[in-house]
């Protein structure tokens, strides 16, 4: 979600899955405990968990502006993050990003929340992570690791793209002749059966992520399991404490720009987020 170069130049995997979302979390076990989590109970975001950005994001080419204000609220139990088409900060949509950075990072563990995605032409929601270093050492010598994220509307081949999200993770091209600051990525896709759409209902996206490997999973379904074994080729970047970020861009270098079939306002509904980590 932070940069890309070419976000589709190796593609793992692509399955297709019909089924409900319902049961797909993890509840505690003698192997996994609860570390952190934000249930949104409450009548606004707790600040001691989450920072929002604001202003308008120049990478990827983004469109829109990140506002503090009504962009992101919570309602009935769940967050909220809105995409508006509306003039702010010089630019012509607003919406809404937060993080936990400084606030709470993890080394490994199962990471995931339960989301219901939005639609169309520009839309691009993201579940991800970022590693806690990367004031220190710039992207994407931190790291990046995209849990889930969807670019709407219809692709190539009149693909169904309200109906696949991504699971990527980026790091540093450490190869010979290769500038670092160059990202080497490795992206795999998901897809719904039928004529749904990752709008229709609450699924749950997440990662179980240790030293060996980082396994993407969907409603309880495992899509993809990347080695990350390897000290070399850029893997270590990810033996180090990483952060949350939940967004919902407008536009920019993936998706394109919306357009006259794009649907106003635009909502990505968060649940919950849970953080388990392995008891021994």
């Amino acid at each position: 979600m932070w940069k890309y170069g070419s976000l589709f130049a190796l593609t793992l995997s692509v399955l297709y899955l019909g089924g409900s979302a319902n049961g797909a979390e993890l509840s505690e076990t003698s192997d996994w405990k609860l570390v952190w989590s934000d249930e949104f109970a409450g009548n606004s975001l707790d600040t001691a968990k989450w920072t929002v950005e604001s202003g308008g994001n120049p990478a990827n080419n983004e469109l829109q502006y990140y506002t503090p204000g009504d962009n992101i609220g919570l309602h009935d139990g769940h967050l909220t993050i809105t995409a508006r088409l509306q003039d702010y900060g010089g630019r012509h949509y607003t919406s809404g990003r937060l993080m936990t950075k400084h606030k709470a990072f993890w080394t490994y563990g199962r990471v995931e929340a339960r989301i219901k995605l939005p639609y169309g032409q520009g839309m691009w929601p993201a579940f991800w992570m970022l590693g806690e270093n990367i004031d220190q050492v710039d992207w994407p010598l931190c790291g990046e690791i995209d849990i889930m994220e969807m670019v709407g509307g219809i692709g190539p081949k009149d693909v169904k793209r309200d109906a696949l999200i991504l699971g990527s993770l980026h790091r540093p091209n450490l190869a010979p002749g290769h500038i670092i600051s160059t990202p080497k990525s490795l992206t795999a896709d998901h897809g719904l059966a039928g004529d749904g759409r990752f709008s229709d209902e609450f699924h749950t996206f997440a990662v179980e992520w240790d030293a060996a490997a980082i396994r993407y999973l969907v409603d309880g379904h495992e899509y993809e399991v990347i080695d990350i074994s390897s000290n070399a080729d850029g893997f270590e970047v990810f033996r180090r404490p990483f952060f949350i970020v939940l967004n919902l861009a407008v536009g920019g270098d993936l998706p394109g720009s919306p357009d006259a079939t794009t649907v106003w306002p635009q909502q990505m509904v968060i649940d919950w987020v849970r953080v388990y980590q392995k008891s021994r």
